[in-house]
């Protein structure tokens, strides 16, 4: 059996280390189910890999390897770990990836030495509060879990989310379930309305607090409705068995719930008959083969308005069922730091919309949570939409925004504003103003004054809005509402039917599918793109220039070129033309995947490019072919791929149609970091100089550079974030960018040297910058001493090569798009730092077996052994974190931010109002 052989060569491989003694053991691919209890034997051992087994779990022999510094149980199918892993006290990597973990024993906050190089737990459904502290880091994650060890409460709770048409009953049913005074006329629901509800679960008897979130139904709100939509939760799609189920649009409804929330348990409940109480009449069958059995759980019919035995028909079945599906969710019953649950309860009853940040710091500190703690609560309870708080928003960091749902009202004033449609969504912020503090709907109450700058800065941090620029010599109270720009398509400016002299073009398409493969619509998408996008807008600085509507969009990004977005059916074209289009096309198309992919979990985005001439019908750019498709063909090394248009029979060469796909690699993993910045240093120089003569003129940036020039700035800004991309998870727990130099003049004369200093100064990861050359009246701060050893200077080398490289080839033209060109006297100082590190890896290498790889012609070493090589680079990047926070936990003032991606940076102050 090939169980029992790999089982067999796990134990030979066991009783091998031990009589060697061995540190270090590999018990990889080999279908483990089980680890041998022999393991315990290997006291010495200090790095065992068990990845891509078949484990369910760990023996508690596991305690035995007290030496163990490095565990991999990546790829396994372990639910749950033992409390005894907290015996491994010398543990500084246990990598998680890839399993089927839901909760971590709350003994690993007691490994602290995981701080040093992490915690990976990719992959796992975790539960929302663990899933939470990990996107912030291992340091998160530890403190959760000792937040949670001292006490622990168990949560049996969830939301309970009511969609449909407007004026189908939503609200009478939400009043049914709650048992609330039967009223004969409702008002029309704006945005949201939330209310509780408590079920209890028909076997075991446990009450089950759910709360209920009825959605305006309204077409104009669908989009910000999915904001809202989120695990755990019960779906209920309400429709009118009067108007039909065509007519109630309960397929759009489940298929909007199923693209934004895959895992969802939806019910359809047809509400009030009308007269004659007409009978639900619906298709079960299809819409449950449609969307799965396990997706639509049950179909029901209910009378909202109680009868004269004052009961609801149909109504007690219903909420017999929520309790029983609330009941199987597999958050429900999930435990959570006590004190966090008693401030969460104490600030959901808090009748205020919002609290200052240090008063919730106060009700923290009365339940026992320290400031550090009560960060990580804020910050956690933001990623699970309890609360809202951006804690690095001048505005917002202020405050703790309690009630998520008076956003949603306040959008849907917006929104159902005539004024702001018939201006294809400009409002000047006057006018929200009197829309917010005198609402023009019967029954809506006014929100105070002191509320509206911070309705709009959440309306533009959810990608709802952003403020344009109407006159560039005044500054802007006048925002774009993006969901209502006009709908047909406007005049494209300088595009014509081929690309102008000296550019080229390069066209990808994003084929949105769901999880059956087929087409499907984001709804929403071009709206959050609209705002996303806006700082390429041609009218950033003049709004009257911008080109937009619901279905497309163009965008110009200086040297990089320019961009058209629109919607071909359901597939999003993306052309680009620049000297060098591959760069911009390569981010619009991960950032068009991104938010597909990240928004709505139920959907997939798949990259495709157009066919190219000779095309069997005469049609070239008909045919569409999957990049991921091309390239795993070009791996089998077959050259060509056959059109997928029925009736073609062309077969096209894949590195032909490959060249519309910005798949290449940096110039760095093709030819090396270091000649590349051979060959276009000098012109870089020439590219600083013309910069600064254009700035001095006030002429536009840019415009005056050769085509050359333009493809040497893309391939940079290319090179730059690779860089960045390979190290995101290392950006939770502090910068990526720093440049070096020995501290010892005499470092170079002492070729065998075991520790030495070295001048760490930290970089800005938004400007390019070094933290010097941003603060002229503070040149000390972000710069260190640090003691460091041979040994880590040499594992650090890979990435040091590349980090200095890279930066070698930016600082030229550093933040050129900010116009924050350096003055000469700091762009040489900076310039001579770099060079003198690269030399300092160079000679500490000479000879080793490294620096032979790290100087081959073709550098290839650098990424391609690959990707990995610098992936791994991340725990030495952890390990300098851990020295730079003992000597600064300020990183010399750098700000902890979030993109739009929700990727870290860290950025100097000045630049935090970019994020």
């Amino acid at each position: 059996m090939l169980g029992n052989k790999g089982d067999r060569e796990a134990r030979q491989r066991i009783e091998q280390a031990r009589r060697q003694g061995a540190i270090a053991l590999d018990l990889r691919y080999l279908e483990l189910t089980e680890l041998p209890e022999a393991i315990a034997s290997l006291t010495q051992l200090r790095v065992l890999y068990l990845s891509n087994n078949q484990l369910r779990e760990l023996p508690e022999a596991i305690v035995s390897l007290t030496q163990l510094q490095l565990l991999n149980l990546s790829d396994n199918q372990l639910t749950e770990l033992p409390e005894a892993i907290a015996s491994l006290t010398q543990l500084q990597t246990l990598y998680l990836s890839n399993n089927q973990l839901r909760e971590l024993p709350e003994s690993i906050a007691s490994l602290t030495n995981l701080e040093w190089r992490g915690l990976r737990l990719h992959n796992n459904p975790l539960n929302p509060d663990l899933a939470a502290a990990y996107e912030q880091g291992t340091k998160a994650v530890l403190q959760y879990l000792q937040a949670k060890a001292e006490a622990k409460i168990t949560l049996n709770e969830a939301k309970l989310i009511l969609i449909g048409e407007g004026e189908v009953g939503k609200s009478c049913l939400l009043g049914a379930l709650r048992e609330d005074e039967w009223l004969e006329s409702r008002p029309t629901t704006h945005g949201i309305e939330i209310k509780p509800v408590i079920v209890t679960h028909p076997d075991s008897g446990t009450e089950i607090s759910l709360n209920g979130w009825d959605f305006g139904g309204q077409p104009v709100y669908r989009s910000t409705h999915q904001l809202f939509f989120s695990a755990p939760a019960v779906y209920l799609v309400v429709w009118k068995p009067r108007e039909g189920p065509q007519q109630g649009f309960v397929k759009e409804w489940i298929t909007l719930i199923k693209h934004r929330a895959p895992d969802a348990k939806v019910l359809v409940v047809a509400t009030h008959g009308g007269p004659g109480q007409r009978q639900p009449d619906i298709d079960r069958q299809e819409i449950q083969d449609r969307f799965g059995s396990d997706t639509v759980l049950d179909f029901f019919h209910v009378d909202s308005k109680p009868e004269l035995q004052n009961s609801c028909t149909g109504l007690a079945e219903l909420k017999q069922k929520i309790a029983s599906v609330a009941a199987s969710l597999p958050e429900m019953g999930r435990s959570v730091p006590a004190k966090w649950q008693r401030v969460r309860e104490i600030l959901q009853t808090n009748d205020k919309a919002y609290l200052p940040y240090d008063d919730v710091l106060a009700i923290c500190a009365q339940q026992g949570i320290d400031k550090e703690q009560a960060e990580l609560f804020l910050r956690i309870s933001h990623t699970l939409g309890h609360f809202i708080h951006y804690h690095y928003d001048p505005i917002l960091r202020d405050i703790v925004i309690l009630k998520p749902d008076w956003l949603a009202k306040a959008i849907s004033f917006v929104l159902d504003d005539e004024t702001t449609r018939r201006r294809n969504g400009l409002v000047d912020f006057e006018h929200l103003g009197e829309l917010w503090s005198n609402p023009p709907f019967p029954g809506e109450d006014g929100y105070p004054k002191e509320l509206h700058p911070i309705f709009l800065k959440l309306m533009e941090r959810f990608d709802l809005s952003y403020r344009v620029v109407l006159d560039p010599a005044k500054p802007s109270n006048t925002s774009l509402i993006a969901q209502l720009v006009r709908d047909t398509r406007p005049e494209l400016p300088n595009w014509g039917q081929q690309p102008e002299a000296g550019d080229r073009q390069q066209v990808q398409i994003c084929r949105i599918v769901d999880d059956r493969r087929q087409l499907a619509v984001a709804e929403g998408l071009f709206y959050q793109l609209i705002v996303r996008l806006h700082k390429y807008s041609l009218g950033r600085c003049n709004y009257e220039k911008s080109i937009h509507w619901q279905r497309g969009l163009m965008l110009d990004n200086d040297y990089n070129g320019r961009a058209l977005l629109e919607y071909v059916d359901t597939d999003v074209k993306i052309t680009v033309r620049a000297a060098y289009p591959e760069r911009f096309l390569s981010y619009l198309t991960e950032e068009i995947k991104w938010v597909v992919e990240y928004f709505w979990e139920g959907l997939r985005c798949n990259v495709m490019v157009p066919c190219i001439a000779p095309c069997g019908m005469n049609a070239p750019g008909n045919g569409l072919f999957e990049v991921e498709k091309l390239i795993e063909s070009k791996k089998k090394n077959r050259h060509e791929y056959p059109c997928p248009i029925s009736g073609c029979g062309e077969w096209q060469n894949i590195d032909c149609l490959l060249n519309n796909a910005p798949t290449a690699q940096p110039p760095s993993q093709q030819i090396g970091i270091q000649q590349f910045r051979n060959i276009v240093k000098d012109e870089l120089k020439i590219i600083r100089k013309d910069l600064a003569i254009v700035d001095r003129r006030g002429e536009e940036r840019f415009q005056s550079l050769s085509q050359d020039q333009r493809i040497i700035l893309s391939k940079v800004d290319e090179e730059f974030a690779s860089l960045m991309q390979m190290l995101t998870d290392e950006a939770k727990d502090g910068p990526r960018l720093f440049s070096f130099k020995p501290v010892d003049p005499s470092f170079f004369d002492r070729p065998k040297w075991i520790s030495t200093k070295l001048q760490i100064t930290l970089w800005c990861e938004h400007s390019r910058q070094p933290l010097p050359a941003l603060n002229p009246n503070d040149k000390k701060k972000g710069v260190y001493e640090l003691e460091v050893s041979r040994e880590w200077f040499t594992k650090a080398a890979p990435y040091l090569k590349i980090l200095t490289g890279t930066l070698s080839l930016v600082l030229p033209v550093a933040a050129s798009a900010t116009k924050l060109m350096l003055d000469e006297a700091t762009y040489k100082g900076i310039e001579e730092e770099l060079d003198f590190g690269q030399k300092s890896i160079e000679s500490t290498l000479k000879g080793s077996d490294l620096a032979t790889n790290l100087s081959t012609e073709s550098d290839a070493p650098d990424w391609q052994q690959g990707e990995a090589a610098i992936r791994a680079q991340g725990s030495i990047l952890r390990e300098l974190h851990a020295l730079l926070k003992a000597k600064d936990p300020g990183f010399g003032g750098l700000v902890r931010v979030q993109n739009r991606r929700r990727e870290f940076l860290w950025v100097h102050e000045q630049f935090i109002d970019e994020y």
